[in-house]
């Protein structure tokens, strides 16, 4: 398990796996964009596209999140992302956190440690 993140979600195809985590040691901060990230990982390129998150709704039937470039509808099995540009349809599998995979791991901890070495270049410029 990663001491960074925590894994709440976790749906895969054979091509792309989507992913919410939420950070560890970020129980003060009041900003939820800075905590929870919604994460799309490329297979082939093991390439990591932050999804910028616009809203959520449970239901009976499942659950929907809204992205600035998709929406997400998903249930206890599996889920279905429509992309916002061209409504293509990616049919995902729901899995164990637990599978997820050694390689995923370290991506998302590269893009965590990328976002964290921005935030303090930014500070560094308002000192």
């Amino acid at each position: 398990m990663s001491e960074t993140f925590e894994i709440l979600y976790f749906f895969n195809t054979p091509y792309n796996s989507l992913v919410e985590i939420k950070r560890r040691n970020f129980d003060f901060e009041t900003d939820l964009s800075k905590v929870f990230f919604w994460i799309l990982y490329e297979k082939k390129t093991h390439r990591i596209y932050p999804l910028q998150f616009i809203s959520m709704k449970d239901d009976l039937l499942g659950q929907e999140r809204v992205f600035k470039q998709g929406t997400l509808f998903f249930n206890e099995q599996e889920g279905t992302y429509q992309n916002s540009s061209d409504k293509a349809k990616m049919i995902l599998k729901r899995m164990p956190t637990a599978n997820m995979t050694k390689l995923l791991k370290i991506r998302i901890d590269e893009f965590l440690l990328t976002i964290d070495k921005q935030t303090e270049k930014q500070l560094e410029k308002l000192l």
